[in-house]
């Protein structure tokens, strides 16, 4: 009797009724803070000025010692690459460039590397890249820098940034006389896009062998790689110098290597900045525009794919980025920005070369306001931790449910409701709740394998589909198979409520976890998930059941795709009928899902596989947690 008569109980079970009846409105005022606190950050007061933590990286800020006999080759080396270019339509120059390279006095060698193709009946695609290597005159190849360009032939449909190969060239040779490097310093051209780029990695850390891309072997290597600079310059009348950090699956380098190259640009009078469009400084402070420049990078680094071939260089620990010289709208002849240009990459192979270690200090986490101003980890994780963990509070009051009811109660009831304890049942039922989870898991599983399967990639090759709409029809047989869930996975009472307590954990816990590797999908995902997870619950009326489970759909991974895709078509092409837009975005669509199984597969890019290991299978149990089974009554 003294249990029942303990005050402290029925001040507990007010409490819990309490959050039970406005649980809804405690985890979306949560989510509102969340999204609050992001939008906070562009403020001034909520973000800091850009600075340098590793002072080692100061010497490549001083007098630079190039002359006029580094530009003057680099203008003979561009015209002989053009007329070289002439002569190779499809491919790259290779005895050109390896002549060059042994003629500047570099340790010069090829790299061939094969992409069996996973898709379309086996094709095999070879390239090849050219490397040279300057060994550092005072110390063994215990350490390196690398200096790398994409080539791209004439027929090719991106932009052409053959002008980096002369310049990357004749920094080789003005290099080879310079007595104090300590860091062997490797000159790299690569062929076939990142795809060229990927290989030689794979193979200079020792890849391994059967996978799809069969990156080969090298002849030579350097010592451990600590920072690589990527180099697309468009043409050698520069206008101005775009930045991009973005590399795979998010991640991002070192804050101080981004300030090495913006501070050298600034002091040889180029104008560099991330996303910078325009010859004139990006220093606005307009709250819209920081705000703007904040989403922009949030949503080019949600989707995990790199920018440029720098991005493939941080999965080993390497700090690297790209300089994107963009060229001038009015072209000149006076090719002033030729040193400039030079005198940049000069400054910052001397600083990578005066570290002693890596870089350690400064942020590698953090989203840019400005050129000159950051929010580091500390300060915008706790929007995410906010919208997510509001579904964390969520499943602990469902849980709670379970004990307590909403409605408010005298005291001559909590006896009855705490002898109660769950309602509705007496026990859980944890082996029925189990096999839902690991039927709807096992199905996600399926989704992420199923590309993987040779025998289903034949039989979509021989049935004569394109690689698009095969991938596009298995999927969504899956997605038929866990719309039909509800039908023979299908739980009742107590049973659907831990399922939907499960499902809130996951879900939260995963977005949290997403999070802290890439924020910005994280943040992406949660901004839309989120209030769709909390409003979406079985109701009682046909009218509440029908807006929960249209809700479910709206929030279906291939529903939020083609939202996705037909937002940027209708942005992109706004010219385009309302039939035509609809065709293009469904073929952008397939196209999209086949780009991220083929990065999975390549590239290691995770956004594919966790969107079918994670996501599908919560939508799945949100989708029969929306069925309940009628509950027979007994009179």
């Amino acid at each position: 009797m003294g249990l029942l008569t303990n005050p402290s109980i029925s001040q507990k079970a007010k409490y819990c009724r309490k959050l039970v009846r406005y649980n809804t409105l405690i985890c979306l005022t949560l989510y509102l803070l969340g999204v609050g606190f992001f939008c906070a950050l562009p403020d001034s007061n909520f973000n800091s000025a850009t600075y340098f933590s590793e002072n080692a990286l100061l010497p490549g800020l001083v007098n630079s010692e190039l002359e006029m006999e580094t530009v003057n080759l680099v203008k003979s080396l561009s015209a002989e690459l053009q007329h070289e270019r002439e002569n190779y339509p499809k491919s790259m120059p290779y005895p050109w460039l390896l002549a060059k390279m042994r003629r500047f006095g570099l340790e010069t060698h090829t790299h061939n590397f094969t992409l069996n193709y996973p898709f379309g009946g086996g094709k095999r695609f070879k390239g090849e890249n050219v490397f040279g290597i300057l060994r550092a005159p005072r110390i063994a190849s215990t350490e390196s820098i690398v200096i790398s360009v994409p080539y791209r032939p004439p027929g090719t449909v991106h932009t052409d940034v053959s002008a980096g190969v002369p310049l990357m060239l004749a920094f080789a040779d003005f290099a080879r006389k310079k007595k104090y490097w300590a860091k062997d310093i490797i000159f790299l051209v690569t062929e076939q896009e990142q795809l060229g780029m990927q290989a030689w990695l794979e193979a200079y850390h020792g890849g391994e062998e059967g996978r799809i891309l069969d990156s080969g072997m090298l002849r030579a290597r350097a010592g451990s790689i600590q920072a690589a600079i990527n180099l697309e310059v468009q043409s050698l009348d520069i206008s101005h110098i775009n930045l991009k950090i973005e590399g795979l699956n998010g991640q991002l380098p070192n804050l101080d290597l981004h300030n090495l190259v913006q501070k050298l640009s600034s002091k040889n009078g180029i104008i560099a900045g991330y996303k910078q469009t325009s010859s004139s400084p990006k220093r606005s402070f307009r709250y819209q525009d920081k705000l703007l420049n904040v989403l922009s990078m949030v949503f080019s680094q949600a989707s995990g794919v790199p920018t440029g071939n720098h991005g493939l260089f941080h999965k080993y620990g390497i700090e690297a980025l790209t300089l994107e010289a963009v060229k001038r709208d009015k072209p000149q002849q006076q090719f002033q920005e030729i040193g400039s240009m030079l005198r940049i990459i000069e400054g910052i192979s001397r600083s990578l070369n005066n570290l002693l270690e890596r870089f350690h200090q400064s942020f590698f986490f953090y989203l840019l306001v400005s050129n000159d101003r950051f929010v580091s980890i500390g300060d915008y994780m706790p929007s995410l931790a906010l919208m997510a963990g509001s579904l964390l509070i969520k499943a602990f009051i469902h849980y709670l449910s379970l004990y307590y009811s909403g409605d408010e109660s005298d005291d001559a009831n909590e006896k009855e409701e705490l002898e109660s304890k769950p309602k509705n049942s007496t026990e859980i039922g944890y082996f029925s709740v189990g096999i839902v989870l690991l039927v709807a898991h096992s199905v996600g599983a399926l989704v992420m394998f199923l590309p993987h399967s040779e025998t289903i990639n034949q039989y979509l090759y021989a049935a004569n589909f394109s690689t698009q709409y095969g991938l596009f029809s298995v999927f969504q047989g899956v997605l038929t198979v866990a719309i039909t869930m509800p039908w023979f996975c299908v739980l009742s009472g107590i049973n659907a409520e831990a399922l939907h307590v499960a499902v809130l954990l996951e879900l939260g816990t995963a977005l949290l976890a997403v999070g802290m590797l890439n924020f910005s999908l994280g943040f992406s995902l949660s901004v839309f998930l989120v209030p769709f997870v909390i409003l979406i619950r079985p109701a009682a009326s046909r009218t509440g059941a029908l807006v929960s489970r249209l809700g479910c759909v709206l929030i279906n991974p291939f529903t939020v795709l083609y939202g996705v895709v037909i937002g940027l078509t209708c942005h992109l092409f706004p010219e385009l009928a309302f039939r035509a837009l609809l065709n293009k975005a469904h073929t952008a669509a397939m196209d999209a899902i086949t780009y991220s199984v083929v990065d999975s597969m390549i590239y290691g890019n995770w956004l594919f596989d966790m969107v079918a290991l994670i996501f599908v299978p919560c939508w799945i149990l949100l989708w029969v947690r929306l069925f309940p089974k009628a509950e027979t009554r007994n009179s």
